[in-house]
């Protein structure tokens, strides 16, 4: 597929770079909240200096990727349609973008069940009851700290994964096996870059258990890459279908399923 002729979507850039930098101190709460019931000694870094770093850190993590990716989606047919439309001037996309609503809440409920279930399977059919925090799973920390932290991660983990990494594996794919624009080819090389994507989401989820041991269990590590590679497929199979905007919602609605819902019927409101 040829590279459009239209102009850089500087805009669009600018907005998905500064709603993935904005939104990190967001985070900040649930990782306080995880450091108030995780063994072994925390130290207090000023709040100050842990929102500095976190923007830096985002910043040095976003920008290349934010730049990067709208290059190498546009090569590829892919992107962020809707935004590309209203703040640079794109080619409106053919379904509106109340289109998209369905399709996202759809994959964000299908795979948070998944999650749960996964997670019940290893639980009480192999007794592995290590925290889960990825799910909120036995982690006792208020729904409202770990509710923020699901503003973030839509906007910077989708933008890195998906804009970015996967478009970058799809078109070397395609470049490296001179696949053309359409057909048989093109669908491999897009679905080999959802399933690596995938596997490589679940993989760096496994930090998240490192905060209750280090190294973590083996089990623990294959139960987190099960539990999130599902979701990871939906959101792959997702951005390439329906674009960025998509897969940012369903990241959304599911991370409010598991980090805001699932505490409040677990816990209340308290």
């Amino acid at each position: 597929m040829a590279p459009p002729s239209r102009p850089y979507p500087w805009k669009t850039f600018a907005f998905l770079l500064a709603a993935g930098i904005l939104t990190g101190p967001l985070v900040i709460p649930y990782l306080r909240g995880l450091e108030a019931i995780a063994p072994g000694p925390h130290p207090a870094e000023p709040l100050g200096s842990l929102v500095l770093s976190g923007l830096v850190q985002n910043l040095i993590l976003l920008l290349p990727a934010t730049a990067i990716g709208l290059f190498v989606a546009r090569k590829i047919g892919l992107g962020a349609p809707y935004l590309e439309s209203w703040l640079d001037g794109a080619p409106r996309p053919a379904e509106p973008f109340s289109s998209i609503v369905g399709p996202a809440l759809f994959w964000a409920t299908v795979t948070a069940l998944v999650a749960f279930a996964i997670d019940g399977f290893f639980r009480y059919a192999l007794g592995v009851t290590f925290p889960a925090p990825e799910i909120h799973a036995r982690i006792a920390v208020p729904w409202w700290r770990s509710g923020l932290a699901s503003f973030w991660a839509p906007w910077a983990e989708e933008i890195f994964d998906r804009l970015f990494l996967l478009s970058l594996v799809a078109w070397l794919g395609m470049k490296l096996f001179r696949v053309p624009g359409e057909g048989r080819g093109r669908t491999i090389a897009l679905w080999v870059a959802i399933v690596a994507t995938a596997l490589f989401f679940g993989w760096y989820h496994i930090s998240n258990e490192e905060m209750f041991a280090n190294p973590v269990p083996p089990i623990v590590q294959l139960r987190t890459v099960l539990i999130i590679l599902p979701v990871g497929l939906a959101f792959g199979w997702l951005y390439i279908r329906r674009g960025l905007e998509a897969v940012i919602l369903s990241h959304f609605v599911i991370d409010l399923i598991v980090h805001a819902v699932r505490p409040i019927v677990e816990h209340g409101l308290a």
